[in-house]
C-alpha cells in the first residue's frame, strides 16, 4: 500500500498550493492541527510498542469504519524509505518529528485530496491537520471542527474539565489547537523590517517559525505565523485573533513593497532580476538558493512585473525541486551534486516555457 499510494500522491499537484485568490498570494497556505490523547492510556512520549500498537489498531478501525477520511490512504511510517517519509513531509502531511525513525505502530492516515491527514503515535496519540490555500483560517476549522465531534464520538479522549484536553507537551494543553499560515515575505527582509514586525507579534502569543515548522530553519523569505498558546481561550477566539494579526503582516508586506518600489526601485528590481536570472540560466542551483529565488519572483509576479510567468509555475516549482521530490521523480537516490544538476535543469526547462 505504501508504494502505491506515494507514486499516486506524486502524480497530483499538491492541493495547498493550489492559486485560490490571484490578488492575494502573501499567504500561501493555512492549517490547523488539534492534539489529541485517549483517555486512560499512556501518552507516546512514555508508551510501550504494545500500546502504541493498541492505540494504532483502535484509531485506524474507528477512522476507517466511520470514513472520517474520504478515500483513506494509509503509511506504516517505519517501514517508509528516508526518501518516502521525507516526500510526505515536503508535502506538509506530516511533522518533521514524525519523519524521524521510530519504533511502535506509527502511521500517517490522509484523504485522496491531500487536504486532510491524521499522525497516530506523533508526540500525541493522535493529531488531526488540515491544510488549504491561502488565508482561510475559519472555513479550516468549521470542517476540522466536525471530523473532531465525530472522532470524539467514538473515542474518548483524554480531558479535564478545568484545563481541557490533556497532551504530551504541556504548551498544547487546553483546546490542543495550533493554527498556522504560511507567508511570503521578501518584501519585508528586503526593507529590513521583518526583525521588529517579529518582535511585535511575539508580545501578542503569536510566534514565526521556519518552512516545516518548530526548529526548522527559515529560508526563501516563507514563514509559518501560529498561535503559541492553547489555553485560556477558545478555538474561535485564537483563529480570529491569529487572523487579525495575519492581516497586519500582510498589510506590512504590501506596504513595504510599494515603499521600495516608490525608493529603491532599482534595488527591488535587480533582486528580482537577479532571482529569475538565477533560476533560468543556473546549471547547479541547491535547495535553498532555488526556495530564496521563487520567493522572489513570487513578489515579482505579484507586483506585475512579469507578463508571461505566472504563480501556478512558481507554485510547481516550489514542490518539484524539493529533494525527495526530485529522487521520486527520477525513481532513484540521487547525491547531493546529481540533485543540484537535475533542480537547475527541471528550473530552466519550466521558465523557458514561461518566457
Amino acid at each position: 500500500m505504501n508504494k502505491k499510494a506515494i507514486d499516486k500522491l506524486l502524480l497530483h499537484p499538491v492541493s495547498w498550493l493550489a492559486n485560490s485568490d490571484p490578488n492575494e498570494s502573501i499567504a500561501i497556505s493555512s492549517r490547523i492541527k488539534l492534539a489529541r490523547n485517549l483517555s486512560g492510556l499512556t501518552f507516546p512520549i512514555n508508551s510501550s510498542e504494545s500500546e502504541q500498537n493498541k492505540v494504532l489498531s483502535i484509531t485506524s478501525s474507528i477512522i476507517r469504519k466511520n470514513k472520517i477520511l474520504n478515500n483513506v490512504m494509509e503509511f506504516n511510517i517505519n517501514s517508509l524509505s528516508d526518501i518516502d517519509r521525507c516526500f510526505l513531509l515536503e508535502r506538509h502531511l506530516m511533522s518533521r518529528d514524525f519523519c524521524k525513525e521510530g519504533s511502535g505502530g506509527r502511521c500517517l492516515m490522509i484523504n485522496e485530496a491531500e487536504s486532510c491527514s491524521i499522525m497516530i503515535n506523533e508526540e500525541d496519540h493522535m493529531r488531526t491537520q488540515l491544510i488549504q490555500p491561502g488565508l482561510s483560517l475559519q472555513s479550516i476549522w468549521t470542517v476540522i471542527d466536525e471530523i473532531d465531534n465525530r472522532l470524539s464520538k467514538n473515542i474518548s479522549f483524554a480531558y479535564n474539565k478545568t484545563l481541557g484536553y490533556l497532551t504530551s507537551c504541556p504548551t498544547n494543553v487546553g483546546t490542543g489547537m495550533r493554527a498556522s499560515v504560511m507567508l511570503n515575505l521578501p518584501g519585508l527582509v528586503l526593507a529590513g523590517h521583518l526583525d521588529a514586525v517579529v518582535r511585535g507579534i511575539s508580545k501578542l502569543g503569536i510566534v514565526v517559525r521556519g518552512l516545516y515548522g518548530e526548529g526548522s530553519e527559515c529560508v526563501g523569505n516563507l514563514y509559518q505565523v501560529s498561535n503559541q498558546s492553547t489555553l485560556g481561550e477558545s478555538e474561535l477566539q485564537i483563529i480570529q485573533r491569529l487572523k487579525n494579526i495575519i492581516q497586519q503582516i500582510i498589510n506590512h508586506e504590501k506596504n513595504a513593497r510599494l515603499k521600495l518600489l516608490e525608493t529603491k526601485q532599482n534595488f527591488l528590481q535587480d533582486h528580482i532580476g537577479r532571482a529569475y536570472g538565477v533560476m533560468r540560466y543556473s546549471y547547479i542551483l541547491s535547495s535553498k538558493e532555488a526556495l530564496n529565488s521563487l520567493s522572489i519572483l513570487r513578489m515579482g509576479v505579484d507586483m506585475k512585473m512579469f507578463t508571461l510567468l505566472d504563480i501556478d509555475s512558481i507554485n510547481e516549482l516550489f514542490i518539484s525541486t524539493q529533494p525527495a521530490h526530485l529522487q521520486k521523480y527520477s525513481l532513484k537516490k540521487l547525491t547531493l551534486a546529481e540533485r543540484d544538476t537535475l533542480r537547475a535543469k527541471i528550473v530552466r526547462e519550466k521558465l523557458q516555457k514561461s518566457s
